[in-house]
């Protein structure tokens, strides 16, 4: 599979908490990269239609980290409230599920890239979602493709079947 077979998605939330969830988060931006392109999609009806028509017709895999159990839920939250229409993944990946299955524990993106390949995320309070978003939106695309970015890598690595370091184990996933 070449970088263009897959899609990476991540979301960008604010406010809510993980005992309601997904009730109360605000679907900020939704970011995806295929090979070097990126998309943007926002939380308003006409954005979000978008996605879920491109999403619904990808045939490959449309890889996350931690996504079935943040961002894909947030989206189909999203997508039933303004759409009135489930979100549609034909394939999923997430890179998260696949470590804990391999490794029987847990570790943050920012962590497994910088023991994989000396990258880190950026530095971000979380909390600061919303205003960045009303006041400096494109701080928080930055933010989102450089997660994006991140992702990507990982997973070709899977692909390639190269190992993925958390620090004190080693993994190598299975490829979609």
């Amino acid at each position: 599979m070449d970088a263009d077979g897959f899609i990476v998605l991540d979301v960008e939330t604010a406010g809510g908490s993980m005992p309601n969830f997904p009730e109360g988060f605000r679907l900020l931006l939704t970011g995806t990269r295929q090979g070097s392109l990126y998309g943007m999609h926002t939380a308003e009806p006409a954005s979000l239609a978008l996605l879920r028509e491109t999403l619904a017709a990808f045939d490959g895999p449309v890889v996350t980290y931690n996504g079935a159990r943040f961002d894909l839920p947030i989206l189909d939250r999203w997508m039933r409230d303004t759409l009135g229409e489930a979100l549609i993944v034909r394939r999923h990946y997430d890179l998260l599920a696949e470590i804990v299955q391999a490794a029987g524990r847990r570790i943050s993106l920012d962590r497994l890239c910088l023991y994989t390949f000396g990258e880190e995320k950026v530095r971000w309070d979380h909390r600061r979602n919303e205003r960045a978003w009303e006041e400096e939106p494109q701080r928080l695309v930055d933010y989102n493709r450089v997660d994006l970015d991140l992702t990507h890598e990982l997973f070709m690595r899977a692909l390639r079947r190269e190992p993925l370091f958390l620090g004190d184990a080693t993994v190598t996933l299975p490829p979609p």
